[in-house]
């Protein structure tokens, strides 16, 4: 009993100080106190592993021995490695690298720098990359950048900062002993995790009986669009038929080639908030502005959202000109306004400043650079433009919240005759074919795994949530009707961001194959341990009296702690590889680690055994998850390139 409640102690008290310091200072994280508890929280974990003689159960033996593995390979890393910094002039000759507390280290044979440059996006000053050409004493040259680092027979140089007068910074990176064990960690927490849940007499197994599978019903449905609200004949402009010639045509943008469509779809949507502007299509709208920009400035086209903000520059209505954002002398407004307005309008400055400098871009004509021709194949182009204009995520919110509807009502009228049930299943249905079609399109058109984004990790977390409603749909009730209400809100939220697509070159560090498994991993994860919250939700509305909705979250807990923690530990791998540190205490990183955390502890047979208070656990570990996908995106993060 005293072992339980140590470990329990011990536990608690890991989890609230990585959350904690992650609001005071990242400095915790190195603290001997710091380390202190962990080797708590190992030594009481080795105990319990001893006296439950745990070897007998391998699947959970492994696990908790992958936390031995991490935790050792945590302090090696602390005690051997070798971390710093080194500043290189152009020319310069250096060998040794500085770390924080001033120590100087040697590096394995001197470096130089040949060429430093900063490559920005087309038409502004904003950067997109930074590169360093190095030479090494054999002669060889070697390019480091913000996503591509350079091994240096075991240390890593990955670009950090640079100098005004064409230097460059680099940090430097040494760890031989603690990068080996770590990764011992994750493999064994795959193994342990996977023969947990294969175990053939094991819990999982007994749990999944509880599921029944509802059949998948297939249809399709294509909504109509919208029809044109204002005659184009009132705005200066090219003519439709012009426009529409050119719609195929193949152009560079966000670092592929894509139909022009695409671009100026997005830019639209970007601007305004909808693909059309009065009536006329994208393309004509894009090719007008570039063709007459002095009747063009003037066309109320840049959506403001903020009340205040539209107030500052003098704007009535939700929509500015681009000659609203400057003054009577030609000068830009908004600049100071950043300052002026403060924090809290900090983000809807940065938004219209974007604005502005897309259009900047399209005046300047960089904004459309023309791509080799046939560079897309027939069919390629074919199938881009069908997906522009289909209104994929419209539909898919819009049935899964008639679903919702229909299921309550069918909660009413339940004595009327089964078939009622059975209506928003089928809608259910629908709306599982549309993120079907919408993420394989999205999969071909990008020729990438589509989580890349928020808007494409949202949909993704969609989809698994509509399959995880059709797996309880036999059940009915509450339970189906509540799970539907959740993937109908995230789907309405991923749609909103849609409204506001990212116009400009994904980052170089997010073309990386890790990517698709680290974030397939943790929204699959999220999603599963999401759908706890609605099943103990709903056994806390009806009552639980014979257990199933217990017995249903615990088989979803299983994978959902498994998944998180691949997820977890792949990100780490991909961040290894990236910039050359796997664990760097970032506030998504601890926040992702305490959520793990979280979730596992109800798994632990010995804790929350009333059913009631296990429901109530998870209503509010949900809080947790929330935290680690919105709240640290208010933190300095390193993840700031998810949004």
């Amino acid at each position: 009993m005293i072992l339980k409640y140590t470990a329990l102690t011990a536990y608690i008290g890991v989890t609230v100080s990585l959350g904690v310091a992650t609001f005071i200072s990242s400095s915790v994280y190195g603290s001997l106190w710091f380390f202190f508890l962990w080797g708590l929280f190992a030594v009481v974990l080795i105990v319990a592993m001893i006296m439950s003689k745990m070897w007998r159960n391998g699947g959970a033996f492994l696990l908790h021995l992958s936390f031995i593995a991490m935790l050792g390979g945590g302090l090696l890393t602390w005690l051997t490695q070798e971390r710093g910094r080194v500043k290189i002039e152009p020319g310069e000759k250096v060998s040794t690298f500085i770390s924080e507390e001033g120590v100087s280290f040697n590096l394995p044979y001197p470096i130089s720098l040949e060429k430093f440059e900063i490559l920005y996006y087309p038409g502004g000053e904003v950067p997109r990359d930074y590169v360093s050409c190095l030479r090494f004493d054999d002669g060889r040259l070697e390019t480091v950048s913000m996503n591509r680092i350079v091994d240096l027979e075991g240390y890593r140089l990955c670009q950090a900062s640079y100098g005004s007068d064409g230097s460059t910074v680099l940090s430097v990176n040494h760890d031989p002993y603690g990068i080996p064990l770590s990764y011992a960690g994750y493999v064994l927490f795959a193994l342990g995790g996977g023969w947990l849940l294969v175990a053939r007499r094991g819990r999982f197994r007994t749990l999944l009986r509880t599921l029944v599978v509802v059949p998948f019903l297939l249809a399709s449905a294509l909504p109509a669009d919208a029809a044109p609200h204002e005659s184009f004949s009132k705005i200066a402009g090219v003519p439709k038929s012009t426009a529409d010639s050119l719609r195929r045509q193949q152009v560079v943008y966000e670092g592929s080639i894509v139909t022009f469509n695409t671009l100026a779809r997005d830019m639209v949507t970007k601007l305004y908030g909808k693909p059309r502007f009065r009536g006329l299509t994208p393309e004509q709208t894009v090719l007008s502005f570039r063709l007459f920009p002095d009747e063009w400035k003037n066309q109320p086209l840049i959506r403001i959202k903020d009340k205040i903000l539209r107030e500052s520059i003098g704007v009535k209505g939700e929509y500015a000109s681009f000659s609203d954002l400057f003054d009577s002398v030609g000068n830009y407004r908004i600049s100071a306004l950043y300052y002026n307005l403060g924090d809290r309008h900090h983000r809807a400055v940065e938004d219209l400043d974007e604005k502005a400098g897309i259009i900047l871009t399209l005046l300047s004509g960089e904004l459309i650079v023309a791509a080799p021709e046939d560079s897309l194949s027939e069919s390629r182009v074919n199938l881009e433009l069908l997906y522009n204009s289909l209104p994929l995520g419209t539909m898919i919110f819009a049935l899964l919240f008639s679903a919702f509807v229909l299921s309550a009502i069918a909660l009413v009228v339940r004595g009327y005759g089964k078939w009622i049930s059975m209506i928003p299943v089928g809608i259910l249905c629908l709306a599982l074919v549309a993120s079907v079609a919408n993420f394989i399109m999205q999969w071909i058109l990008s020729d990438r795994f589509p989580v890349a984004n928020t808007y494409e990790t949202l949909q993704f977390v969609v989809l698994v949530l509509e399959v995880l409603s059709l797996l309880v749909a036999r059940r009915g009730g509450m339970l189906f009707s509540l799970s539907v209400l959740g993937s109908g809100s995230l789907a309405f939220v991923a749609h909103l961001i849609e409204m506001n697509p990212v116009v400009t070159p994904l980052m170089p560090v997010l073309h990386s194959p890790w990517l698709s498994l680290h974030v397939s991993l943790v929204m699959t994860s999220y999603a599963l341990l999401c759908f706890t919250f609605v099943t103990s939700l709903t056994a806390m509305v009806v009552g639980d009296k014979d257990g199933k909705y217990h017995r249903l979250s615990l088989t979803l807990l299983y994978p959902g702690t498994w998944l998180l923690g691949l997820g977890i530990f792949s990100g780490a791998v991909w961040a290894n590889v990236s910039w050359g540190q796997y664990w760097s205490w970032d506030p998504k990183e601890t926040w992702a680690l305490i959520t793990l955390f979280v979730y596992a502890l109800p798994l632990h047979r010995s804790f929350l055994r009333s059913p009631r208070a296990f429901h109530i656990y998870l209503l509010f570990a949900i809080l947790s998850i929330a935290m680690t996908y919105f709240g640290v995106n208010y933190m300095n993060s390193l993840h700031a390139y998810g949004n």
